[in-house]
């Protein structure tokens, strides 16, 4: 029960905080209100590894699988975590990702490392859209087999 209330939350939060889910067609323009990136933005940076991904969903969710190369930090670490993410991004773009459909998680979190002076923006689709899109998911730093 207390699992399906903590879902039910997340779900509310999200529709509160965002008000509503992103069109990925018009995800790609940045805006300060939405600093967003798209999948297919967000790929090629990612195979180059000329971004830090930074995951900031809770650690149970984390654990049980996340983007390759994903540096985990929960969103309600990320203010105080602010000096070794940029320590970590060496001047690239962070891109956070939560589960979300909204990003309303990661967004705040984008939100956050902007106003800090760190250049990020939130994955539109968040993990889910990662996964559906066929990409690679590492468990506890372990890669698993995925197409990317």
């Amino acid at each position: 029960m207390k699992r399906i209330l903590k879902g039910i939350g997340v779900a509310l939060w999200c529709v509160l905080v965002v008000g509503g889910s992103v069109e990925e067609g018009s995800a790609s323009t940045e805006t300060q209100s939405r600093p967003v990136i798209t999948l297919g933005e967000f790929v090629p940076l990612h195979t180059i590894e000329r971004v830090l991904v930074l995951d900031v969903r809770d650690a149970e969710s984390f654990g049980r699988g996340h983007i390759p190369r994903a540096s985990h930090v929960p969103l309600r670490e990320v203010e105080s975590q602010v000096d070794d993410i940029r320590t970590l991004a060496k001047g690239r773009l962070v891109v956070t990702y939560c589960s979300c459909p909204t990003e309303a998680t990661s967004l705040m979190a984008a939100r956050l490392l902007n106003a800090a002076g760190i250049s990020s923006k939130a994955l539109v689709g968040g993990f889910q859209g990662w996964v559906e899109s066929g990409g690679a998911i590492a468990i506890r730093g372990v890669w698993p087999r995925g197409t990317r």
